[in-house]
């Protein structure tokens, strides 16, 4: 793949007009569906009309991230404090920064319960337990991609009393026992993998 930049030239399709010369430059890109402005893309510009005819392959990356990012939610939950201290715990078992890691382990907690019904039911029974639930407690956030939030919406109604901010409590203690506790070597093998990524 050929790596363009600033100042090239090439041509490309114009509407009702054919083949043009163009130059490349980093330009601010609007996001149609979103109405999102992507700064610093390189596109291809008609040099008579300053026209974006073209964006190249090496700017798409850029552009699915923004559109991405408009598919994000952020999500609040009130965590008992013994819950902080178990992310802590985690994340200093795999060596990982916190504040990268815990977003990590409760996304990653909450596909696999969206995916296999035996976890879900484990989260969600998990939830109501003492650790998962009584004291004090401090605000935890967490942003997820608002098609899993629907999912664990859909899935938290499967199981009576139990709520959104209920399966992230039971997904904290899941994944203490997991780890900590050696229950799934698998699940553990996973999380390892996610903290040398973040």
């Amino acid at each position: 793949m050929r790596i363009l930049r600033a100042g090239d030239r090439g041509k490309a399709l114009a509407p009702e007009r054919g083949l043009v010369p163009i130059v490349y430059e980093y330009r601010t890109v609007r996001l149609q569906e979103s109405a999102v402005d992507v700064s610093n893309v390189l596109v291809g510009v008609c040099e008579e009309t300053g026209q974006v005819l073209i964006i190249p392959a090496q700017s798409t990356p850029k552009l699915k991230e923004a559109r991405a990012a408009t598919k994000v939610e952020t999500c609040q939950v009130r965590l008992p404090r013994q819950l902080h201290d178990i992310l802590w715990l985690l994340a200093d078992h795999y060596r990982a920064e916190g504040s990268k890691f815990w977003p990590a382990l409760v996304r990653f907690y909450l596909a696999e319960a969206v995916r296999q019904r035996r976890l879900a039911a484990r989260i969600a029974r998990l939830s109501k337990t003492a650790l998962a639930s009584e004291g004090p407690k401090s605000r935890f956030t967490v942003r997820c991609e608002r098609s899993l939030l629907l999912e664990v919406d859909k899935l938290a109604k499967e199981f009576s009393g139990v709520t959104r901010s209920d399966l992230i409590r039971g997904a904290i203690v899941a994944a203490k026992d997991d780890v900590l506790g050696n229950r799934s070597r698998t699940r553990a093998k996973k999380l390892e993998a996610i903290a040398c990524a973040v």
